[in-house]
């Protein structure tokens, strides 16, 4: 099954602690389950990863979406520090462009500044993307990054997930707006019709 084959891949890169909260379930209720292969390195937290998924899942459930990990993966330890757009290219290279990949990295710059770090990024060359995430991310980082895959810019609307500016505002108040979500469904719909994201069968 898909879940011993993951297992062994977890195993053998030693990373087997880390099962039960790595993989994401889908809710029952989202019409469409979208596959994300993780790429990590070890000691990646667990708690971390688990908080990342969910939290993308609870916000991807109001367009009727959701993700889980279908697949985990070796991150080569050559590129746990992402410094450059050679390097982000670097991991584009990894895998097919589906299921959707999530690299999971200990350092991630800024393209344009180096001195400057960056949360999370969704990167694309060509017809090419993936989503890589910086460990110390806030654990809503992966679903502001879904949110660029499934078309949305960043946004002014104070709700938004994907307003990055600083404002007074909780957590958990952060959603993909009424407004967002025609664009993401739009989106998801296009994207799994040109096989460019993996419906995962349920």
């Amino acid at each position: 099954t898909d879940l011993v084959r993951w297992l062994a891949v977890l195993i053998a890169a030693g990373l087997a602690s880390q099962a039960a909260t790595a993989r994401a379930q889908c809710d029952a209720t989202v019409a469409r389950c979208l596959a994300l292969q993780l790429w990590v390195g070890p000691g990646v937290d667990e708690g971390w990863l688990k908080a990342q998924l969910g939290e993308a899942n609870l916000r991807l459930a109001a367009v009727g979406l959701g993700v889980e990990v279908v697949d985990v993966a070796t991150r080569p330890a050559s590129l746990a520090r992402i410094e450059t757009v050679a390097q982000r290219n670097r991991l584009l290279e990894l895998g097919k462009q589906t299921p959707l990949r999530v690299f999971v990295v200990d350092h991630l710059a800024d393209a344009e500044d180096p001195r400057t770090d960056r949360r999370g990024v969704t990167w694309r060359r060509r017809d090419d993307f993936a989503v890589i995430l910086w460990t110390g991310a806030n654990r809503w980082v992966l679903a502001h990054e879904l949110g660029h895959v499934l078309g949305l810019p960043h946004s002014r609307e104070h709700t938004s997930i994907m307003n990055k500016t600083v404002r007074a505002i909780l957590p958990s108040q952060l959603v993909y707006t009424a407004r967002e979500q025609p664009t993401m469904k739009r989106t998801a719909s296009r994207l799994l019709a040109a096989h460019r994201l993996r419906e995962k069968p349920r």
